[in-house]
């Protein structure tokens, strides 16, 4: 048995004996196992000929029209002793600028030339023509097994970008080059610059031995097709992807008979789309899985009853505590903060204080709100920040959305808390509807009565043409806020208050 140190020697291992079989393929080119293996050792020496050295960050702002290119060139930098900073081509220029100075990149890797355009860089390379120098590959028995190999961005729906520091002993986990997955191939449109592609699905072909899809610019109808021409055993859908091709008027007409797994993850799971994705692929298990870059803490469905369950994420585990305001454990029904344990703990790159604050005690606090129900399902409410409280009364955002969400006219729904003279604050929603459909905010006003409690009816419906979302399709609630607080202050105006 070779001896694993680090995840790219599980590359090597896979390269060894499916040498042939496709590791990744993003409909512009295909790679197996033995070719990026082989690429990955040449990029590496060329990376050390031309300086690199071991803890040197080296920034990918790749998209996923390069998807391939990608996990070569992190594979390579890994290789060569230095860390992977991957950053999305989508992100605003400031947003660049700000990562590079807290992450300092001596070099980068790139297919979009504009990222780079006012980053200050030793060397730099477009995926065309990375460096290559298979002579000058660094001896990897000699490098450091528990060295940082990842600075992962955070989504920024909190404000300003932070880096996720992520170790070999995390990025290998329990990979071993031999374990098969139960799924012989995976689609997805999930960048391979954030945690869930980076993390979930790139390095997947070296931790299952299965193929990845990329499709390299969602769209709905595409990837639909795509599922019918590359017949994937799993599909993995961000939630706001699962309801675009859920929504597609001719989607019962595409071939998903190959699909055995949809996943979904890194945001709140509408029920109604789990019911609706039910019927339509009945043939297909369901499940919804719990992560961020902060922490990966093994949650996810396991059953067809907790995917049915609005905001379920599946059985709590010995890694993962639901704590009250004490800080204590909460009783089963009680709303609390999520806290995972990391066996590798993370912490933020550059961050001292941030670190402490977000990793107390090898413990990732999330952020989340959720309870355990009787079952020992870890039911997610929504993010402690967007905790309502009205009139001394704890409002939380996805009960309300689910029951926004069920309305047969709306696609999406979003709910935030606005401030209240009088109450504090008060509960305000953003919807958008499906297309050849639309209601009265009265009438969904009407809905929400029928269903909530009177204090949970939002006093606020406002209708947009497209709720604001970052580059994972999380929903950016800071930016609705605004919006929302000055829809209801014209609504007051024009009451005469």
């Amino acid at each position: 048995m070779p001896i694993v140190r680090r995840l790219t020697d599980v590359l090597k291992i896979r390269a060894s004996r499916q040498p042939d079989q496709i590791a990744h393929d993003d409909t512009r080119r295909a790679i197996s196992f033995a070719e990026w293996d082989r690429e990955a050792d040449e990029i590496s020496g060329g990376l050390a000929a031309a300086g690199l050295r071991p803890g040197d960050r080296v920034f990918l702002p790749i998209s996923n029209t390069h998807a391939v290119e990608h996990a070569v060139a992190a594979f390579a930098v890994l290789r060569a002793g230095g860390i992977v900073v991957p950053i999305n081509t989508r992100f605003a220029a400031a947003e660049i600028r700000g990562y590079a100075e807290l992450t300092r990149p001596r070099f980068a890797i790139y297919d979009s030339e504009a990222a780079l355009a006012e980053l200050t860089l030793d060397r730099a390379w477009h995926v065309a023509s990375m460096p290559r120098d298979l002579a000058a590959l660094p001896d990897q028995s000699k490098l450091d097994a528990e060295a940082d190999a990842e600075i992962l961005a955070t989504s920024g729906t909190t404000g300003k970008i932070k880096g996720v520091v992520v170790s070999h002993p995390d990025l290998l986990g329990d990979a071993t080059g031999l374990n098969m997955d139960r799924s012989r191939s995976t689609l997805h449109a999930l960048p391979f610059t954030g945690s869930g592609g980076n993390l979930g699905v790139m390095i997947l072909p070296v931790k299952g031995g299965a193929t990845t899809y990329t499709q390299p610019k969602f769209d709905p109808a595409g990837f639909a097709a795509l599922v019918a021409e590359k017949r994937p055993e799993t599909v993995y859908l961000v939630p706001t992807m699962l309801r675009l091709i859920l929504d597609l008027p001719d989607i019962a007409n595409f071939d998903f008979s190959s699909m055995k797994w949809l996943m979904t993850g890194t945001a709140p799971l509408p029920h109604d789309s789990v019911m609706r994705a039910k019927a339509l692929w009945p043939q297909a298990r369901i499940r919804n899985s719990y992560g961020m870059s902060e922490g990966s803490f093994g949650l996810v469905t396991r059953s067809e009853k907790s995917v049915l369950k609005p905001g379920c994420v599946g059985p709590m585990n010995a890694n993962v505590q639901v704590r009250d305001d004490q800080g204590g454990i909460a009783a089963i029904g009680q709303v609390g903060e999520v806290f995972g344990l990391q066996k590798h703990p993370r912490r933020y790159w550059g961050d001292d204080q941030a670190s402490r604050d977000t990793f107390p005690g090898g413990w990732t606090k999330t952020g989340d709100l959720g309870f355990v129900d009787d079952d020992g399902d870890l039911i997610l409410c929504g993010r402690s920040k967007e905790l309502i409280i009205r009139g001394g009364y704890n409002i939380t955002p996805m009960e309300i959305e689910t029951v926004l969400h069920d309305h047969p006219a709306v696609k999406d729904a979003a709910v935030v808390g606005i401030d209240h003279e009088v109450l504090g604050e008060d509960v305000a929603a953003a919807v958008t509807f499906k297309a050849g459909m639309s209601a009265s905010v009265a009438e969904l006003t009407a809905y929400a009565r029928q269903r909530l409690a009177d204090n949970k009816v939002p006093r606020t419906i406002m209708v947009l043409k497209e709720l604001p979302l970052n580059q994972t399709g999380k929903v950016l609630k800071r930016e609705l806020k605004p919006l929302l607080q000055e829809e209801a202050a014209r609504a007051k105006t024009d009451r005469g208050v």
